[in-house]
């Protein structure tokens, strides 16, 4: 993976020095301390303090449209000729707005400085060099400079960027686990500087007395240069790498202790360099939203200039212009009427301030904030094995997960367990399927530290239910060959014998493919927890508690002085032996466990109570097993039964990736165990001669161009120099020795592994390919040479280092491959099959091989027998653009075909599935081609691009969303999915075994798959549904209050006048009808999930946006003018005798305020008592709020004043029969047209609707019987799915479902039909009891 960003050195010199701290007397914050320029390690990412917040806030709120506009209403407000309302009520909504925006960003910030407060206030230990004495004292983080020196010890967090000086370990090699910083599980080997010539070799921090020099503060993770200056003479100095760093926020793993300097600190960092926020993002009804607002815009600014045109034109009807004694004037050239026409414009800018809803935003950000709290408590969305909630990152996005069009998934770990397991292997040309022993339905134990890498720490988090990581499978079918070949493996039989000796070196291939299985790899051996034994003045304390475990001991008394030798873990432990809360069985006499019903081991072979009737093939495979001599003695060649089995059952392995696990799982269940690593060697146990040691000269990682690693090792016995290699088929089949292509053996054993290969990849499984090469000392020589320039040049270094490996690594010698089961997770098919069922299209984007791809789409259902495969290979440009005019000309002739006639029924249409591997997608990619390719791809119901990069998943994404204008959704687990994930409009990570950078990177994370389905298909339809609902609603508010007072100033001579009290003008968006639709839009549901789910057609309604449309604006619109011309004019006429105008404005008020509650009551789906909470309370509120300020000379009006008109008015019946009349005649055409619609023309959700309504009835007439005949009905412990929205009725549903073809509007006319029937009986048994009688 490349870096998280890229940062550039700041201005200033290239690289900076650091003293130690310990050398100097003065303290590092005075003026001529060499460090003192440098950042402390204290951190601060709040945005704000107690004196800045409040203009930073308001700065950073005013760079929002509404809000400036709504400043500037109320500055307009200030000025004499243009004042419409009271200064002080003007602000009222402004202030509300600011206020709550400001509460809210306060909270935000007043957690991140608690979270820096518990960061600054961890502490270390940090040596103190005094008079008297040398020693180590507990320091805060925020107390920790650039040049001291401090001491870790195993499973510390490392506080700030240090250069490794010392290490418990012997080699000076500790380990770090990195997902902190870059969602990496795997453990990093770090190595101690060396070059350093210490008094009589023993290091102490007081002896550090030397300066560093390195690279000025930057964001390049995986870079660091650097050197310690060892004396004055020029080119004394011992080189610094990456592998010298320890960067902040890492963990200690594996190593007792380490003493490292510290050269960058606080937010000089690459962590804190490397922080960044995510990347806003507008969702699509946003998006749309914004339009409206544009049209609202031009709503008012029409307003506004119809009724400065009304005022000209009504002033220029008095002939002269002094006799109006109306408008006061203060000079003569203020008589001019369109002067006053444009005073008047502005005027009306604060009256229709309201048709701009300013509420909209504010309440948009509440609502989903609460949105995504439902969401994180929603138990069905729980994974319980890891402990894992959903998590939702992205605030603003909510309801995008309604409207996904194309999801674009990874597969391994996605759709897969990535927890692999050792399935087969071809080693020489020829095969070894390895079947599971015992029964078909023993899971597979493929738990790991690996596989479990978010949660085997040491933290309690994980160890609820899966066990930790074994070395050996148990459920391994041996392969009887195999043990034979490998029963007499030791140094001489391996390294030496060339495999080109033909078929009579099977035997030494076999040895050879097993050895490399266990050494050609970084995985970690952990035997023991890890103590830090070293006192605060850095000496090794004497301690009798270290913890003994010889590698081989047929008889190891543990119990023996158990108090006294037991080892304190509390703190240090690496690994626990069992999960807590369990008590490890006690030690028999020889240390190994005794057997007993929960054991999982193989009954050993000595035992005479083995059952061969019951295992016999178990039984046959050991009179196979020849008996090997060992430094302990003659044991049997059973695992199960040696000890180098029970040795094996302590030990922990730590990998690097999955496949790395599994094989040296396998490697391990043959006997071949990896037994211990360090930088320089690798220790492993031999069947044949026990335990040897292998000396590493070179490890050359994996990496994504070469898709291989390789181990280059030094043979013991006869010195040669070995180079084992493994990678994809691919890349290591293309650097084979040219006989593999000459010669008719090799050719043929060439041959048979890839047909083999194949045969792996059509099982679904991963394919790894194995070789080998023995190389000269003078070619060894040589290359050394090359690496080592390689890996010390500043410029170029990763391409160098790539050319390095690259030239080393051809002239293979072929071993065979391996295959690797990666299982699919629990409830993919159906998931990706309800996800189509929906409309939306799956596309999946994988580094896996083309086979292997498909054939995992066939069982995830991605691909079904009835699709036509279009598969697109191609060497060239070309011949890319020929295959894909092709496939297109002939599924657009298919579609123009006529499928059916008047003898034969309508034929389903046909579909497609596309697969296309990473070079051919290389070329569809190219700009003159990417049309051609998108066009042929949405032909497809489902494509699969395999062998593809990261960067090409991103390409992808970023086509589709571009080019075709759909709603992307990207869904993985692994730092190779990021490019995807950020691409898409919604990412998703999944928290799984690949670390948590798909995680960081995403706007929503969940821990399996299948819960994909319940994301969108529940919350995210409810999410859109709500949302959009709830914008439609508050453009409708805005606009009937805007009209109201639009029709008053028609008959008010144009003159910017108000009927209606200002207070009750500013409070009505703000208070009294605020938090109804508030309400709404977080609890309303049009259906419950089991509907939900068992119809994913229903999703099809946010995609296609039917909820709202471009219409949407429009229809609101015009209802809101006929409202209002209700509300307004059944006023007008019904106080015919006249009245005054606060008693006409507080009566419409009332009319107005009415029309808008039942207008939010008519749209609710589904009550539940915060709406009916909130509903009578807004009302309640606002009556009693009129008649309080009533009671009041409370006014910022003139002339008049309101004082005790709400009284005055509600006491005369003419006022409850005018608001009576304006309220049913405004709401009474939508009852009708929402009845007709729900009877005559109901859409997709209302007949749903209809449906849920059936099935509660049928459920209250059949649940008695139901519960006693059938208990697994579904109905037991049945709860009301209006309140919770998470009842049992999914099996129920399921069934109904598969009786009515998935169909709503085939259930709902057949729901009808049966309720038509069973009116029908219910009238019908009187009438034949009384017959009977």
């Amino acid at each position: 993976m490349g870096n998280i960003c890229k940062g550039s050195n700041r201005a200033g010199p290239k690289y900076r020095l650091i003293v130690p701290n310990h050398t100097l007397e003065e303290h590092v914050k005075s003026p001529h301390h060499p460090n003192r320029n440098h950042r402390s390690n204290r951190i601060k990412t709040t945005k704000y303090s107690i004196i800045t917040f409040l203009p930073k806030n308001l700065f950073e709120q005013f760079h929002r449209f509404a809000n400036l506009y709504f400043l500037f209403v109320v500055a307009l407000n200030w000025v004499p000729q243009v004042q419409a309302f009271g200064k002080e009520i003007a602000m009222i909504p402004i202030v509300f707005v600011l206020t709550v925006t400001a509460v809210k960003d306060a909270f935000e910030d007043f957690r991140r400085y608690k979270s820096d407060k518990k960061v600054n206030s961890s502490q270390c230990r940090v040596f103190c060099n005094t008079a008297d004495k040398h020693d180590f004292h507990p320091k805060d983080w925020c107390d920790i400079h650039v040049g001291d020196i401090i001491h870790l010890s195993c499973n510390d967090i490392i506080p700030a960027d240090i250069v490794l000086l010392k290490s418990s370990d012997e080699q000076g090699i500790c380990h770090v686990e990195t997902m902190n910083l870059d969602g990496e599980t795997n453990l990093k080997q770090r190595q101690a500087v060396t070059g350093i010539d210490y008094e009589n070799n023993d290091y102490k921090a007081w002896r550090f007395k030397y300066t560093v020099e390195c690279e000025q503060p930057n964001a390049e993770i995986y870079k660091f240069n650097g050197y310690v200056k060892l004396s004055d003479r020029e080119g004394d100095i011992a080189p610094l790498n990456q592998n010298n760093i320890l960067l902040r926020g890492c963990i200690m793993r594996n190593t007792d202790y380490i003493e490292g300097l510290v050269v960058y600190a606080g937010h000089e960092t690459k962590s804190m360099m490397n922080n960044r926020n995510p990347r806003y993002k507008r969702s699509k009804l946003e998006r749309a939203l914004n339009r409206d607002v544009i049209w609202c815009v031009i709503i008012l600014l029409f307003l506004c200039f119809f009724c400065a045109a009304g005022s000209a034109l009504w002033l220029g009807q008095y002939e002269d212009s002094t006799a109006i004694p109306f408008i006061p004037f203060e000079s003569s050239e203020q008589f001019n009427p369109y002067f006053q026409a444009f005073i008047v414009f502005f005027t009306y800018i604060i009256i229709f301030q309201s048709v701009i809803p300013l509420p909209l935003y504010v309440s948009l950000e509440i609502i989903k904030i609460l949105q995504i709290y439902f969401i994180n408590q929603d138990l069905h969305l729980y994974y319980e094995p890891t402990d894992k909630r959903v998590e939702c990152r992205a605030l603003n996005i909510t309801e995008d997960l309604g409207q996904v069009e194309y999801i674009f998934s990874d597969k391994t770990g996605t759709l897969t367990e990535n927890q692999m397991e050792f399935k087969s292997c071809t080693i020489g040309g020829k095969n070894y399927p390895h079947v599971a022993e015992f029964d078909d339905d023993i899971q597979s134990e493929t738990g790991s530290r690996y596989s479990l890498a978010n949660v085997s720490r040491n933290s309690s988090e994980g160890t609820r239910k899966i066990g930790y990581q074994k070395a050996i499978m148990e459920n391994l079918k041996l392969e009887t060959e195999i043990q034979r070949e490998l029963s007499s493996m030791c140094l001489r039989s391996v390294g030496s014998i060339d495999v080109s000796l033909s078929v009579a070196s099977h035997k030494n291939q076999v040895q050879e493919f097993f050895l490399l299985m266990a050494i050609c790899n970084t995985v970690v051996v952990s035997l023991h927890p890890h103590e830090d034994i070293m006192d605060n003045e850095g000496n090794i304390a004497s301690s009798t508690n270290n913890l003994q475990v010889p590698s081989i001991a047929p008889k190891v008394n543990l119990n023996q002085n158990q108090s006294e030798n037991q080892v304190p873990t509390e703190k240090y432990t690496k690994i626990p032996d069992n999960p807590p809360g369990k008590k490890l069985p006690p030690l028999n006499s020889d240390g190994s466990t005794p057997r007993n019903g929960k054991s999982n081991l193989l009954p050993p072979i000595q035992q005479n109570n083995l059952d061969r009737d019951k295992f016999p093939r178990y039984t046959q495979r050991l009179e196979y097993m020849p008996k090997i001599s060992t430094p302990t003695g003659s044991v049997a060649g059973s695992i199960a039964g040696s000890s180098i089995r029970s040795d094996m059952s302590r030990t922990r392995y730590e990998a690097e990736s999955p496949d790395e696990l599994a094989l040296v799982r396998a490697a391990s269940t043959y006997n071949c165990c990896l037994k211990g690593r360090t930088a320089n060697t690798v220790t492993v146990w031999l069947p044949g001669e026990g335990e040897v040691e292998l000396k590493v000269l070179h490890v050359l990682s994996f990496d994504s161009t070469r898709k291989r690693m390789s181990v280059i090792v030094k043979h013991p016995l006869t010195k040669e120099t070995i180079l084992y290699t493994k990678g994809a088929d691919s890349a290591v089949l293309s650097v084979l020795a040219k006989k593999y292509k000459e010669d008719e053996e090799f050719i043929k054993m060439r041959r048979n592994t890839e047909e083999h290969i194949l045969a792996y990849a059509m099982q679904g499984l991963r394919t790894l390919c194995m070789a080998k090469k023995t190389i000269s000392k003078a070619d060894y020589e040589k290359w050394a040479k090359r690496h080592l320039e390689a890996e010390s040049a500043l410029d170029d270094r990763e391409e160098k280092l790539l050319a390095s490996a690259c030239s080393i690594e051809s002239e293979l010698e072929l071993l065979g491959a391996t295959g690797i089961e990666d299982k699919l997770q629990e409830g993919v098919p159906e998931t990706i099959h309800n996800l189509r069922m929906a409309g939306i299209k799956v596309w999946v984007l994988t580094g896996d091989k083309q086979e292997t791809a498909i054939q995992i789409a066939y069982s995830s259902q991605l691909f079904n027998q009835d699709q036509q495969l279009i598969v697109v290979n191609a060497d060239n440009k070309e011949a890319t653009c020929d295959l894909m005019k092709h496939h297109l000309e002939e599924i657009m002739l298919e579609e123009k075909t006529p499928r059916e006639t008047e003898s034969s029924p309508p034929t389903k249409k046909k579909e497609y599935g596309l697969v296309i591997d990473g070079k051919t997608l290389a070329f569809a990619l190219e700009k003159d081609m990417e049309k051609l390719f998108l066009v042929l791809a949405g032909k497809c119901n489902s494509v699969i691009c395999c062998r593809s990069s990261p960067i090409q998943k991103g390409m992808v994404v970023h086509l589709a969303r571009e080019e075709l204008k759909v709603l992307t959704l990207a869904i993985g687990d692994g730092a190779n999915d990021v490019a995807m994930i950020q691409m898409a409009d919604v990412g998703i990570g999944i928290s799984g075994q690949e670390g948590m950078q798909a995680v960081m990177a995403s706007d929503f994370a969940i821990a399996r798959f299948q819960f994909l389905e319940r994301m969108l298909l529940v919350h995210g339809h409810w999410c859109y549904s709500r949302v959009a609902r709830f914008s439609v609603f508050m453009f409708y508010k805005s606009l009937i209050s805007t009209m109201v007072l639009f029709w008053f100033n028609l008959y008010s001579g144009y003159s910017g006048s108000t009927h209606i009290d200002s207070l009750f003008l500013m409070g009505h968006h703000v208070f009294f009808t605020a938090f109804p639709p508030i309400v709404n839009g977080i609890m309303d549901k049009d259906l419950v999930p089991e509907t939900l789910l068992a119809f994913p057609t229903l999703y099809k309604v946010g995609p296609e946006g039917r909820t709202y449309t471009r219409l949407s604006f429009l229809i609101v619109f015009l209802d809101s003018i006929y409202q209002s011309v209700c509300v307004h004019f059944i006023c007008y006429f019904g106080y015919f005798d006249g009245v005054g105008i606060w008693e006409f404005g507080t009566t419409m008020m009332v009319s107005l305020v009415l029309s808008i509650l039942f207008h939010q009551a008519i749209e609710t789906y589904r009550w539940m008592w915060p709406q009916w909470l909130t509903l009578i309370l807004s009302f309640v509120v606002f009556w009693l709020f009129g008649i309080v300020i009533d009671s009041f000379f409370m006014t910022f009006d003139h002339p008049m004043t309101p004082y005790w008109v709400m009284q005055n008015t509600i006491s005369k019946p003419i006022h409850a029969c005018i608001v009576l009349v304006s309220v049913v005649a405004a709401l009474l055409p939508r009852i009708i047209v929402r009845s007709v619609q729900m009877t005559v023309f109901p859409d997709e959700i209302m007949q749903a609707q209809y449906y849920e309504k059936l099935k509660e009835e049928e459920q209250e007439e059949t649940a008695p019987n139901s519960r006693v005949a059938s208990p697994d009905s579904g109905y037991e412990n049945r709860k009301d799915s209006k309140d919770s929205g998470y009842d049992n009725k999914a099996l129920d549903m399921k069934n109904d479902t598969q009786e009515e073809n998935s169909l709503p509007e085939v259930a709902y006319r057949n729901g009808r039909v049966r309720h038509r029937q069973n009116s029908n009986q219910r009238t019908a048994e009187p009438q034949i009891a009384e017959s009977a009688t």
